[in-house]
């Protein structure tokens, strides 16, 4: 996809941002439903640490690069490999900053749906990359 102007480019990224920030509100819309958790609770909780980490240190790492946009190859091994790092991170933030106790559960089953619905997302993202190639 060599024949993206800056503008195609832009919007490719600014589609990525605001589905990134969807795929967390979707992760707390759908994971609390059996927990019995306050949404709004939730998303102060788990979703802007999990967002937050991901936003500062994903540009940085690679997320948002073109290639990783318009490359299913790059994308299918990057995303999981950076969400990983964020994840992690994302985790140790939210036990520090809301004084719960760390869960393994908690770490591998919200680190595990995330990493796939961005992925899935990132699929979605791919097709729609291509078509803005073709414009």
């Amino acid at each position: 996809m060599k024949n993206l102007t800056d503008r195609k480019r832009n919007t490719l990224v600014a589609f990525a941002v605001l589905g990134d920030a969807l795929v967390f509100v979707l992760f707390i819309v759908l994971a609390p439903v059996e927990h019995g958790m306050v949404q709004i609770e939730a998303l102060g909780r788990t979703a802007l640490p999990f967002a937050g980490v991901w936003f500062v240190a994903s540009p940085w790492l690679g997320a948002f690069r073109i290639s990783t946009l318009t490359c299913w190859r790059l994308a299918v091994w990057r995303i999981p490999f950076i969400w990983l790092g964020c994840g992690v991170v994302a985790v140790m933030l939210r036990v520090w900053f809301t004084d719960r106790t760390f869960s393994w559960a908690f770490t591998l089953a919200s680190i595990t749906l995330v990493a796939a619905m961005l992925l899935a997302w990132r699929a979605l993202l791919f097709v729609v990359a291509r078509r803005i190639s073709r414009v």
